[in-house]
Parts: structure tokens; C-alpha cells; sequence
């Protein structure tokens, strides 16, 4: 049952069963709600059965299973597991046919027929079961435990009924008999959270109402689900000792964040599959959420191209135009940001991004005191925010920095934010430039033209590896020439010894990039790299290698002790028996006074070895560094900045006080860093000279004056 609000989404919304849930007379009389909702469940249930009914006697294709009285001699274990082995398969065909029933052919702009009556029958039977029971003697008493006690036994009733249909013999387990129940009825309400609204000073409301009334189903296997972006776990009702149920257990369970994820992904076997197959739109759709991918299965061939629109609906929470919250989903999306949740109000932030904006939500407790909230790597949803950027012409860095919510991103330790920003921006560039090319990957040297400058890209091609191993010794252009690269967003690994070539060739599957963990072996960003001629494999896939500095102490003059550390055995890239490609090793020494793009020199002596690389160092944040940067320069700076600071609540960020002025928000910030004396570079304490002795020599002054005086 889908109660959203929005009709924008999929799958639609049940539009009469939330009306008539939500909109009716004395919504704020509570007898009048529980009893409404008393014969809803009832309806519901006796509406189920007898469509579970009619499809048994309509297809005659389900599991025929043993009939018995109670009063027959319990049959032997073997007997009964092959019993519930026919129930199980039963309910499982069962099953399928009623949800094909409830969705074949329904479309984004609404339900299909099957249900929409489906959903009617239940409202009018729901409709005539509240007349009789206000028409039945004793009624007169309308006091909340009566209405109770006088109809949770038609719920009991009908409840047994549906479940003795599924499963005659109770062999599946009930609580009587000790066995654990397995479900047979699921009934899920999806986006409830439109029942927990609330009058001024009500303390219930119709989900807690609800709650009570299908705890009358206690005994049996069936089970509610209640489905909700919203993260307003809290506002669950607790028990109300006025109600006559007190003596069972009604609490919620903690939430359930655990969602299907790559369930219906393509299998993804080395020496199988090429690159070709992986940027197509039919594999990546089936990466992530099974949303995507079963709707590529359902739809015919011309309206596919609906599902790519509804991920950028999506993302945008179902808005025309990219929002605030939209544009930080769409940056979410393809740069894995992480949001700090020490400042201020990030986690208010990241829960409107997990329930309108398609965030991944990893764990949780009650209330939130525990939250877990990740990008989860989905090209789709990628290509989705990528193609929204692009065709509201705006610039990534530049939304970020600009950003109301910037100073709850995580900015990293390294500068290695910017450097995505840096590398994505060339992704892009290169594929406006690839129009004969396969759909969605680039190649090496058309990544490279697009991010440095042309004078250092022109010298690039004609390089020479400073390593080699024997006969590799070639120029950039050669050892390079045909490879390409896919990718269209971040994934950050947790586990380092994913960078190895033995698992490299997977990122490409998903069209990832690949940012480090912090303090790990020398290398930040691996983009991988392969011969789209060849199946995807460990034998068919390299690297550029980076490693991103914010530090100035690294200025323009090379340090060969950086590449030394980025020696690909040594960061786990290539093992002993490889035979390894040509490898790339960048440093990206963003703090740099001075800018530009530099070339170790090459020596004949001291380098041959068991790998080839070519190394580039690039030093600052310029156009003299980085290809078309230059416009947004003060973009990529802000992010920089941020890098270099712990929290942002240093410089009194985390606050959206409109009555906190410049002046007063930085005074605020140089308290607060002091507090941390020296951590900053600033004057401390310890300091005699600035702002803080002037004031007591000019007191000192103002009081010899008056004395004088």
C-alpha cells in the first residue's frame, strides 16, 4: 500500500486508500478513528482471502496439500516437513500471482486496474462493516476499550481465516506449538509516516491507532511493515495503559536499513565481459537498488528512456528544477560525500537527503541516536546527476562551494575532494569531445589533454617511463595508446588490499574511481584503466596512480621520495608474478606557491625494473596546472581551505544565525581557536603583541584621565 503524498515516484501512490485513510469527518475523534481503522483491517484481510481464493480457483495451478481435522493423529516429522514443503511452495506461487495481479501494467502516472479495484472493494467493505457495527445494540457505549473489546474478535477472525487458507494445518509453526512462525501475510504500508500527523496537543495519532488494532493479530503469521524514507523513528506511540492490550509487548523493533542492493546485478566474471558491456545502460541500471533495473526488465524498448527520467526525479525529490537539497544529492551521488556529523545541524541534513534524496541510510536505532548514512556506489543514479548538471549548465566545484550546506561535508585530510572535483571535471570535458567513441568511457590520452594545460599535455605525450620494465621502454603516446577509463563516480574503499589488480578490473564493472582510506601506503585516487579490446581481467587492467598534498611544504621542486612511495609493488598494485602494464603516478601538490607541471628527468642508469611509470608532478591550483580551471579557481580554493580546517565550527560555521554578523561570526571563531593554542598558527595566549594588549594600555589611559580630572 502506498500512502505518499507526492504523485511524482514510483511506484504510484494508492491515491483512494490514503484518501480514505487520511481524509474523513472526525478526524479528531479518536472512537471514530479506531473504529474506522478496526474495519479497514478487517477489509483488508477478508478482501485478500477472497482474492487469494478466486486466483486458486481461476488458475488451478497451485499446490494441492493434505486435508486433515484436528482431531487426526499429529502425523511423523518426515511427514510434516514434506507437509510444509508443500505449503512453502503454495504460498510462494500464491504470492506470485497476486503481486502479478497488483502490478502488471501499472504505470508511472497511476495503478492498474486489478488494484484499483482491489483497493475500492476494500474501502466499501470497510464502509458497510462500520455501519452494521454502529448499528449493533450496545453501541450506545462509546468509550475506547468497548470499541475494543466488541471488534477485535471479527479482526481475530478473519485474520485466522486468511492464514488457514495459506497454510490449513498451522505446520508452518504457530506460538501453540513452540515452532517459530514464518510469515504468510505482509501487510506493508509504504511512506506511512502521512498517519503519524497530529492536531495541536493530540497525543495519538492514526498510526498509533493502527498499531493497536493489528496487535489484535498477535497470533498469528501475519506481519506489518511500515516503509519510510523519513527518518522519524522517535514520534512512534509507546504504549497507553488505557488501552485493554497492555499486558503485550507493542513497541516497535528497531528500524530495518537493510535494503536489496545489486540483486539483480549482471554477474560480473573476469575474462567475461568488456568494457562495452559495462557503460551500457542495461548493465548499470541493474547496479544498486533493484528499482532501476526491474523496471528496464518490465518496460518495452521505446519507454525505457522513463527511467533515467525517474532517477533525476528521484534525486531531486521529485522537484522540475535542481534544488539546494537536489544539487547536494547530485554531488552526493558522484563524489561519495560524507557529512560530519560534530557540526551543527549535519544530521538534520543528511536525513532529508536519506528521505527525499535517495541516500542510503546503513544503520540506525530509535529516535537516531545511532546513525549511519552513505552514497552507495550506483552509476545510474550517477549518470543521472550527471546528466542534470550538464543540462542545467552548472559547474560541480562550483555548486559545492557555493553550497548553504558546505560546512557539514566532510572535506577529507589531503585535499582529496578537490582532486576528484579536479579529475571529474576532465571526465567531462572528454566526453563532450568523444562523439564517435563508445557511450560513456574516454580514453587515456583524451583524460589527460582535458586535465593539464595544453603546453604540458603537448610535452606529456612525448615522455619517456622514468621506470621500465624490458622492451617497454616507449613515449607516453604509445605505451598508452587505444586504452580507456569508465567511470562516472567515487567509491571509497575501506579495505586497502582491494588495490590490486586482482580486484581492479571490478571498480570498471561499476564505473568507479577509487578514493584511498586515510594514511594508506602513498596513494590517495586510482582511476583503473583497460584494453576495451580485451575481456576484462587482472591481466587486462592498470592504473594512474595519485597522491594528493595540501601541505606547503611541497612546493614545485619534485620529491622523488613521493613517487618512490607510490612504487606499485609496494602499494599492493602488482604482486611478485604480474606481468604488469604501464602505470601513471601523479602527485598533486595543491598548496604550491608556484604553479605548474613538471617531469622527473629521465636517467638511462638505476631504472630499469620490474615496472613501467610515468611520472607528473603538478604543483597549485591555477590554469597553469589544471586545463579551463581558471573560472572557477576561488571555487577550488574554498574547497582547500576547508581541507586544511578540522571543523568548522572554528570559524563559527555551524550556525545559520541570521543575526550573526561577519565582524562578530569571525571574533566568535578566534575565541574558539584559541582554545587550541598554537594548533593554528595563530596568536595564542602566548602573544604580546596583537589584540589582545591594546585594549588594557587604552583602558589603562581612560583611567589616568579621569583621575587627573
Amino acid at each position: 500500500m502506498c500512502l505518499r503524498e507526492l504523485p511524482a515516484g514510483f511506484p504510484p501512490p494508492d491515491v483512494a486508500l490514503r484518501s480514505w485513510l487520511t481524509l474523513f469527518p472526525n478526524r479528531d475523534d479518536r472512537v471514530a478513528v479506531t473504529r474506522r481503522l478496526h474495519a479497514f483491517i478487517y477489509s483488508l484481510l477478508t478482501v485478500t482471502y477472497n482474492q487469494l481464493a478466486a486466483i486458486e480457483s481461476r488458475w488451478h495451478g497451485t499446490t494441492a496439500l493434505p486435508v486433515r481435522s484436528d482431531r487426526d493423529v499429529i502425523p511423523s516429522r518426515d511427514k510434516q516437513n514434506n507437509e510444509a514443503f508443500l505449503v512453502k511452495k503454495r504460498h510462494k506461487e500464491l504470492a506470485i500471482a497476486f503481486r502479478e495481479q497488483m502490478t502488471t501494467g501499472q504505470l508511472f502516472q497511476g495503478t492498474n486496474s486489478y488494484r484499483q479495484n482491489f483497493f475500492e472493494d476494500v474501502i466499501s467493505t470497510a464502509t458497510e462493516f462500520t455501519r452494521k457495527s454502529m448499528e449493533s445494540p450496545g453501541e450506545k457505549d462509546n468509550s475506547l476499550g468497548l470499541v475494543y473489546q466488541r471488534e477485535r474478535q471479527s479482526i481475530a477472525e478473519a485474520g485466522n481465516r486468511l492464514s488457514r487458507f495459506i497454510d490449513p494445518n498451522r505446520v508452518l509453526g504457530s506460538p501453540s506449538n513452540g515452532g517459530p512462525r514464518h510469515p504468510l501475510v505482509i501487510f506493508a504500508f509504504d511512506e506511512f509516516r502521512i498517519l503519524m500527523n497530529t492536531s495541536r496537543g493530540q497525543s495519538w495519532s492514526v498510526f498509533s491507532e493502527l498499531r493497536w488494532v493489528l496487535s489484535e493479530l498477535v497470533y498469528e503469521p501475519i506481519f506489518s511493515l511500515f516503509i519510510s524514507t523519513s527518518g522519524q523513528f522517535h514520534q512512534f506511540s509507546q504504549s497507553d495503559p488505557s488501552l485493554p492490550l497492555t499486558n503485550l509487548d507493542t513497541s516497535p523493533l528497531q528500524p530495518i536499513t537493510e535494503i536489496s542492493f545489486d540483486d539483480l546485478a549482471y554477474p560480473a566474471e573476469e575474462h567475461h565481459v568488456k568494457l562495452s558491456d559495462v557503460v551500457d545502460i542495461k548493465w548499470i541500471s541493474h547496479l544498486g537498488r533493484p528499482l532501476f533495473g526491474s523496471l528496464y526488465d518490465a518496460l518495452p524498448e521505446n519507454d525505457k528512456d522513463e527511467i533515467m527520467h525517474l532517477a533525476k526525479q528521484k534525486l531531486l525529490g521529485g522537484q522540475i528544477e535542481p534544488t539546494d537539497a537536489g544539487t547536494l544529492a547530485c554531488l552526493s551521488v558522484r563524489f561519495a560525500l560524507e557529512f560530519d556529523f560534530a557540526i551543527g545541524d549535519a544530521r538534520r541534513v543528511a536525513r532529508d537527503q536519506i528521505e527525499h534524496h535517495m541516500r542510503l541510510c546503513v544503520a540506525a536505532t530509535t529516535g537516531l541516536k545511532t546513525l549511519v548514512t552513505v552514497a552507495g556506489s550506483e552509476p545510474f543514479l550517477a549518470e543521472a546527476a550527471y546528466q542534470l548538471q550538464d543540462l542545467s549548465k552548472t559547474n560541480p566545484v562550483r555548486d559545492l562551494a557555493s553550497h548553504r550546506d558546505l560546512n557539514y561535508v566532510d572535506h577529507g585530510l589531503r585535499g582529496e575532494l578537490v582532486a576528484a572535483f579536479l579529475i571529474m571535471q576532465a571526465r567531462d570535458a572528454s566526453l563532450v569531445k568523444q562523439v564517435a567513441s563508445p557511450k560513456r568511457s574516454i580514453t587515456v590520452t583524451d583524460f589527460m589533454k582535458a586535465f593539464l594545460p595544453a603546453p604540458a599535455y603537448e610535452k606529456l605525450e612525448n615522455v619517456w617511463p622514468t621506470h621500465w620494465c624490458p622492451a617497454e621502454n616507449k613515449q607516453f603516446k604509445d605505451a598508452f595508446r587505444g586504452y580507456r577509463m569508465w567511470f562516472n563516480h567515487v567509491i571509497r574503499i575501506r579495505n586497502y588490499d582491494l588495490i590490486n589488480i586482482k580486484s581492479l578490473w571490478k571498480f570498471i564493472t561499476r564505473g568507479a574511481m577509487v578514493m584511498c582510506a586515510d594514511n594508506q601506503r602513498g596513494v590517495d585516487i586510482i582511476l583503473p584503466i583497460c584494453d576495451p579490446d580485451r575481456n576484462l581481467s587482472r591481466d587486462n587492467v592498470t592504473a594512474i596512480l595519485i597522491q594528493v598534498k595540501n601541505d606547503k611544504f611541497f612546493q614545485h621542486r619534485i620529491d622523488k621520495t613521493l613517487f618512490d612511495a607510490m612504487d606499485p609493488y609496494r602499494v599492493g598494485l602488482f604482486n611478485g608474478e604480474d606481468s604488469p602494464l604501464p602505470v601513471v603516478r601523479m602527485v598533486l601538490a595543491l598548496a604550491s606557491d608556484q604553479a605548474g607541471v613538471f617531469f622527473p628527468p629521465v636517467s638511462e642508469l638505476h631504472h630499469r625494473g620490474r615496472f613501467t611509470a610515468y611520472d607528473v608532478w603538478c604543483a597549485g591550483l591555477s590554469g597553469d596546472t589544471f586545463k579551463d580551471v581558471d573560472g572557477d579557481i576561488d571555487s577550488y580554493r574554498t574547497l582547500l581551505e576547508h581541507s586544511l580546517q578540522p571543523n568548522g565550527a572554528y570559524h563559527s560555521k555551524e550556525t545559520t544565525d541570521l543575526y550573526l554578523d561577519q565582524d562578530t561570526r569571525e571574533a566568535k571563531g578566534l575565541r574558539r581557536r584559541r582554545l587550541e593554542s598554537l594548533a593554528f598558527g595563530e596568536d595564542g595566549g602566548q602573544d604580546n603583541d596583537s589584540t589582545k594588549s591594546r585594549p588594557r594600555k587604552r583602558i589603562k589611559k581612560t583611567k589616568n584621565k579621569q583621575s587627573k580630572g
